[in-house]
């Protein structure tokens, strides 16, 4: 019995040193940590950054990691994968381990599929074309859209069947995170799926002082109002403006479209030629809505759209400062351009806020 016990004994000895061997050659980094060079401050340790190819074999990543300098060998890479019942479930994709991982760190990381992660931010008021440079600029987003811009919003409008004739102002602005490789045309089919998503909610909560028949046509006011305003607190009474105009059968006379209009003839002054430009987004020429956004408005734009102030003001300037000044009357506008735009003369009546 003794013999036994001493047997035991020893047995669960060296299962348990096993057990703690184990689990310190699991934990062991396998990708050194770097010194700071002397006199600089601590960083955000590097990464070895790895592509795994679909199907590839728990040898074969092994042998994919070794060869980008991790302290592994492919057969016991593999081996240590199945011993954790993992091998079967490492994921491909573009990977990055830190200084100082383990193995285990190395193969969680390949489970579960923690590829790294890349962002692009695309602003409210961009244009469908600075949207995709935005887009093609990046160096983690794989190019599969060719052609100019014009040519790519349209067939990007057709296969995913929006009302327009092309996909300007169906791209929903906001930073985007993404896996690293993925491309453009999937980029922009999820931001053309979030802005209709958006669209939809803004009209859901559309107020009674909305003039709008559709949601297309709030998507062409809200893109007006985006690229006319720079504060916040304006866009309602700037909707309102152009709501108003519409009411009444008045031009909107709105810069930004008969600048879109324009287009690469537009060479940053606005000229009083300009306005008789034939083009069909010049709203000196034409009464109503242009026929299409000119912008991707933001989900703040999107709702003043559609929850328009309540002022019956027709006209508004820049102030210069960020800010509009709103005016009831053609002379008190005059007096505001003069003052805020020129130089000339007192400043206006403060505004009325009906």
């Amino acid at each position: 019995m003794r013999r036994f016990l001493f047997a035991l004994v020893v047995l669960l000895f060296f299962g348990l040193a096993a057990m703690v061997a184990g689990l310190v050659w699991l934990t062991q980094p396998v990708i050194p940590r770097l010194a700071p060079a002397l006199g600089e401050a601590s960083q955000q340790p590097a990464a070895v950054e790895v592509a795994i190819s679909p199907g590839a074999s728990a040898r074969a990543i092994g042998r994919v990691l070794k060869d980008h300098g991790v302290d592994v060998t492919p057969d016991g890479f593999a081996r240590t994968a199945r011993l954790l019942g993992l091998h079967d479930q490492l994921q491909a994709g573009v990977y990055g381990f830190p200084q100082g991982s383990s193995i285990w760190q190395v193969l969680t990381i390949l489970s579960r599929g923690q590829e790294l992660q890349e962002s692009v931010t695309l602003l409210e008021g961009w244009t469908f074309s600075q949207i995709l440079a935005a887009l093609h600029n990046h160096p983690h987003i794989k190019k599969t859209l060719t052609g100019d811009a014009q040519a790519i919003s349209i067939a990007l409008a057709q296969e995913m069947r929006l009302p327009f004739a092309s996909a300007e102002g169906w791209i929903f602005p906001d930073t985007y995170l993404f896996r690293r490789g993925q491309t453009d045309h999937d980029l922009l089919t999820r931001a053309v799926r979030l802005q209709k998503e958006m669209l939809e909610e803004a009209w859901n909560k559309r107020s009674s002082r909305n003039l709008l028949q559709s949601p297309e046509q709030a998507l062409v006011l809200a893109s007006i109002v985006e690229r006319e305003t720079q504060a916040p607190e304006d866009r309602a009474r700037v909707s309102a403006v152009l709501q108003n105009r519409l009411r009444i059968g008045m031009r909107l006379q709105s810069d930004p479209t008969t600048i879109y209009g324009l287009g690469s003839a537009f060479d940053g002054n606005l000229r009083r030629n300009d306005l008789s430009h034939p083009s069909p987004y010049n709203t000196y020429r034409h009464k109503g809505l242009p026929p299409g956004p000119i912008a991707s408005p933001g989900r703040l734009a999107l709702l003043a759209a559609l929850q328009p102030a309540e002022t019956s003001a027709l006209y508004f300037v820049a102030k210069g400062n960020g800010r509009s000044y709103f005016s009831h009357d053609l002379q008190q506008h005059n007096w505001a351009v003069n003052y805020y735009q020129r130089g000339i003369g007192q400043p206006p009546p403060v505004e009325r806020s009906l």
